[in-house]
């Protein structure tokens, strides 16, 4: 049984989270940043006022599904795929593909000095992908509020971010099935999930426009809402049954829905508005709940290793972003570096995982989780100091 008292509280912390964000100008610091700092607080190795266990671990686990749900709705793939104008974004997508594998190559070879050459190299991808995640959730909004969007220089930094979500969530899902079944078999299931799901979404919404009595164009969202759910629980069960992970399956869930909803639509809002307004800050606060105070402050090794992280989290994405250079300038490449230096939800959602399958100890988890807190808080207010709208080129 879950206990009211419980859910009271977490749902009072969640409202406050929100209030608070609403306070900073421009919310420019996201309300998980402070979910994350309420379950720290009421947590046991603070107020005690919520213990960790079943209850908030179920909240939690469905919180995250539909965090990755519109994570994989936010991500454009006809920006990702060039399906735009003929010849329009080529550039941009060519500099977002640079950016984004030079972004990888910097995480390995940061990790590689902060840590030492010893470690399995599948571990040290692992440390590489979740320092290469960025949040797409962050840099949209924060495009589309320097009205950016319709820019060169706006596409470039959309199409960065929305590369390095797409893969991070493929790349963690992978490299988590070979370390768990000890060989390259492992990530068989993850492939299978990707290859089922491009399948789907290349067939299933040309058939759903054909079949309107099925009541998805409905004036309500309810009907979209309700399948949304069933989809996603449904990709749940066959990652379980191909072994593979609920972050991909969510995710890919999300690509699916995100040709089916047109952008724009209210039925979006109506998803984003149930998962982030509900269910998703239960994984926050469940995060804060767990976040290991006591074994970050045992383990001088993890706690050097924060600023350490920090500076590999910024660097792989600021270096890469000097190819914006020449065309941008360089306070605007030095920006866009800072806006994709932003971690939320993936790299909490990606380091999780790594701690499960025994990767990441607990201080270790703890550090990315406040490599992930300290760059959501800092990186928007500096990148809306720098930027320069009237450097940003327009698109032809």
């Amino acid at each position: 049984m879950i206990p009211v008292s419980t859910i009271a509280l977490a749902c009072a912390g969640i409202a406050g989270a929100a209030i608070v964000a609403r306070w900073i100008p421009k919310a420019l610091v996201p309300a998980l940043v402070f979910e994350i700092a309420f379950g720290i607080a009421a947590g046991p190795d603070a107020l005690g006022l919520i213990e960790p266990g079943p209850a908030m671990d179920i909240l939690a686990k469905i919180g995250f599904a539909v965090l990755m749900l519109i994570a994989g709705l936010e991500i454009d793939l006809g920006t990702l795929l060039g399906q735009g104008d003929a010849g329009r974004g080529a550039r941009p997508l060519k500099l977002a593909l640079a950016m984004s594998l030079a972004t990888v190559v910097l995480a390995g070879l940061g990790v590689w000095l902060l840590l030492g050459g010893d470690m399995p190299i599948v571990h040290l991808a692992i440390y590489a992908v979740i320092l290469s995640t960025t949040s797409v959730g962050v840099v949209v909004p924060a495009i589309q509020e320097r009205r950016l969007a319709d820019s060169a220089f706006g596409q470039t930094v959309l199409s960065t971010a929305l590369f390095a979500d797409f893969f991070t969530m493929i790349a963690i899902s992978a490299l988590a099935g070979i370390v768990v079944s000890g060989d390259a078999a492992g990530a068989l299931g993850s492939f299978t999930l990707v290859g089922i799901a491009a399948l789907a979404i290349w067939l299933v919404p040309p058939m759903l426009k054909r079949l309107p009595a099925l009541g998805l164009d409905s004036r309500t969202s309810l009907p979209l809402v309700r399948a949304s759910i069933a989809l996603l629980f449904c990709a749940a069960w066959l990652a379980e049954a191909l072994g593979s992970e609920l972050v991909l399956a969510a995710f890919l869930a999300g690509l699916l829905l995100g040709r089916i909803i047109p952008r724009g639509s209210h039925r979006r809002e109506t998803i984003e508005a149930i998962g982030y307004g509900f269910v998703v800050p239960f994984f926050f606060i469940n995060v804060g709940l767990k976040f290991d105070i006591e074994a970050l402050g045992a383990s001088p090794t993890a706690l050097a290793l924060v600023p350490g992280f920090l500076a590999v989290a910024f660097a792989n994405k600021i270096l890469p972003s000097l190819l914006l250079v020449p065309d941008h300038g360089r306070r605007n490449a030095f920006a866009a570096g800072l806006l994709l230096s932003v971690r939320l939800s993936l790299i909490v959602a990606a380091s999780d995982i790594a701690t499960r399958i025994g990767v990441f100890n607990a201080a270790t988890n703890a550090a990315m989780i406040l490599v992930a807190i300290t760059s959501a808080a800092i990186a928007p207010l500096l990148f809306n100091a720098l930027i320069q709208p009237e450097g940003a080129r327009k698109l032809a």
